[in-house]
């Protein structure tokens, strides 16, 4: 069984079509310029990027092309701007042109006691995940809302894809599961690919055909707030926002709040 699914991916590639898929997204009118009455690309064209982007024309064919070609940092700043590029979308494009990657945090084997403290004290379900998106520490609540928990070394990505509990409880299983897939694909290509969620991603794709499709997705999303629905056995179903907050001394872990709405 093939299991090196991720390595054999060509980033060359990947960038290309995702600088490609930016450009389709764009229309001329969106940014001022004049409309004409041929035009074989419903977005932008390849010499209207690097106009905007204030780069040569050449040098952009290549690089979208992906061409084994040198560029700078300040190159893919300005090809950001040009794009329109999220903070998101912007990391996606560094960590495919294989430019000053974030380094993995620091290893942490042990939640900090004031950090875990601070998700007891929240009647709302709360958990903590670490970078390989393992819920390290949880509340009470939270445990009523997942069960899975209860197990040894719960992994949000395991319980989201893997758990038959966890599917009967979401709203939308499909939505919320692409949703967490995008997500940990963009902190795997963004924070030094880490060997661990590397292979929790793998995984997924080989036991979740749909996900293989989900790799390749044009769009990008990082972790962040948003709101899903999960059927609560106290208050039956419930529309929840969830709310992402990182800890300035500990960047390895982010707490994650279910208030409903």
């Amino acid at each position: 069984m093939e299991t090196d699914r991720l390595s054999r991916t060509d980033d060359r590639v990947e960038l290309s079509n995702f600088l490609r898929s930016c450009r389709d997204r764009i229309s001329p009118e969106q940014l001022g310029l004049p409309p004409t009455r041929r035009r074989r690309t419903k977005g932008l064209r390849r010499e209207e990027v690097a106009t905007l982007a204030g780069v040569g024309l050449t040098w952009y064919t290549w690089f979208e092309q992906g061409r084994d070609i040198q560029v700078s940092e300040d190159f893919l700043l300005r090809i950001s701007r040009g794009l329109q590029l999220n903070r998101a979308e912007q990391e996606h494009l560094f960590a495919l042109a294989q430019r000053k990657p974030i380094p993995p945090p620091s290893a942490a084997t042990d939640v900090p006691k004031n950090l875990s403290a601070i998700i007891h004290r929240f009647p709302d379900a709360a958990y903590i995940l670490d970078t390989c998106w393992d819920v390290v520490a949880f509340n009470e609540a939270a445990l009523r809302l997942f069960p899975d928990l209860h197990g040894a070394n719960p992994n949000l990505l395991h319980i989201v894809f893997f758990s038959d509990a966890y599917r009967q409880v979401v709203g939308n299983w499909n939505f919320v599961a692409r949703l967490v897939f995008l997500r940990a694909r963009h902190d795997f290509l963004t924070g030094g690919r880490s060997p661990i969620l590397g292979a929790i991603l793998d995984e997924i794709m080989e036991k979740e055909p749909e996900a293989r499709s989900w790799w390749h997705d044009p769009e990008v999303l990082r972790i962040g707030d948003t709101t899903l629905e999960f059927q609560d056995p106290q208050t039956g179903w419930t529309t929840y926002h969830l709310s992402i907050l990182a800890h300035e001394d500990h960047p390895n872990f982010r707490v994650v709040i279910y208030a409903p709405y």
